[in-house]
């Protein structure tokens, strides 16, 4: 259950509402007239709460929930739990409670404003509706869209563009970008550093000026202190409804396709491309020039040292088809069981 010191809490619900706006259905129809107040994980919920149950390892804390309606799919649903709980019956369950989550809990409208404390150049345009919180900078010939947040202390370098109803988080820094609308930086990210290249001198290493550019898309989220540095010559490109997490690095010119979902830690070095609808996995490493084709899954802690061809599955470092991988991972488990100990 979420701190309302924090979340600002809608409704309740009436269970038949919510049933008909996400296309399920309910398994026994004389539980229609139930409220909802909440949402709450299957251990903490009680009564007027709805859960969700997606997963097979959790049907102990199913059987055991108070909750009064559960998100579950038709496959998994089987007995209800002993406290007698609604189910409701979706194909998609997760997706359906992500759907819920919005309806209880609303991202909060932009409180339009500029604060003093916020440094705002004479020649930048600001958006009708855009909230500037205090210590932000915003620089030379900058354009903010419409309903804009601009956190604590950012800053938005000269002449960057942001469409529509964007948020960027406290303390985050975007230069050298065109970002579109609807995207979200969070807190500490850096958009549009330089790139680390270098050539070898007789003195040491030598800086390439990075002439490029960082293009976001529409609908992008980008995680708290991830860094994506704009490219050398070419631009630095982040697809639509690309999610990046916290601690991301994105080295200059990769492309990344739309529709991706990056979790954390993951570096990807310089002009990788990245085709539509990749997952990576936390930890993993991919190496320079790297083509990923679409729909590719890798699993966390891989380096991608090869290509990968549209839609395959892999893992481990270099990495291979899963299947392999796993192969691999118990051949050896078998020799480390045969060595002699001592």
């Amino acid at each position: 259950m979420a701190d309302q010191r924090f979340f600002q809490r809608a409704g309740p619900f009436a269970l038949n509402d919510i049933v008909h706006r996400i296309g399920a259905r309910i398994a026994d129809a004389a539980t229609v007239d139930i409220m909802v107040r909440d949402l709450a994980s299957l251990e903490d919920a009680g009564p007027g709460d709805l859960s969700v149950f997606a997963e097979p390892r959790y049907r102990s804390a199913f059987q055991g929930t108070r909750a009064s309606a559960v998100l579950t799919s038709p496959e998994l649903a089987g007995e209800p739990p002993a406290g007698g709980a609604c189910l409701v019956l979706i194909a998609e369950p997760r997706l359906a409670y992500a759907q819920i989550s919005k309806l209880f809990y609303p991202n909060p409208p932009i409180e339009a404003g500029v604060d003093p404390r916020a440094a705002i150049a004479a020649t930048a345009t600001i958006g009708a509706g855009c909230r500037i919180d205090a210590g932000a900078v915003i620089g030379a010939a900058a354009r903010i869209g419409e309903r804009c947040h601009i956190g604590c202390n950012a800053v938005i370098g000269p002449a960057v563009v942001l469409g529509d109803d964007c948020i960027v988080g406290a303390n985050a820094t975007v230069s050298h970008a065109l970002v579109g609308h609807r995207t979200e930086i969070f807190s500490g990210a850096v958009i549009g550093a330089q790139g680390f290249g270098f050539v070898p001198g007789p003195r040491g290493p030598v800086r390439i000026p990075q002439l490029g550019r960082v293009i976001i898309e529409d609908d992008v989220e980008i995680g708290a202190n991830t860094t994506v540095d704009r490219g050398a010559t070419g631009d630095t490109l982040i697809g639509a409804g690309t999610v990046i997490d916290n601690l991301v690095q994105i080295a200059h010119n990769v492309r990344i396709g739309r529709g991706c979902a990056l979790a954390a830690q993951i570096g990807i070095a310089g002009s990788a491309r990245i085709g539509d609808g990749v997952q990576i996995g936390g930890q993993t490493a991919i190496a320079p020039h790297i083509k990923i084709g679409d729909g590719v899954k890798i699993a966390a802690c891989s380096g991608v040292m090869r290509d990968i061809e549209p839609n395959m599955t892999v893992g481990g470092a270099p990495a291979m088809a899963i299947r392999d991988w796993h192969r691999q991972n118990a051949a050896l488990a078998r020799i480390a069981g045969r060595r002699p100990r001592g």
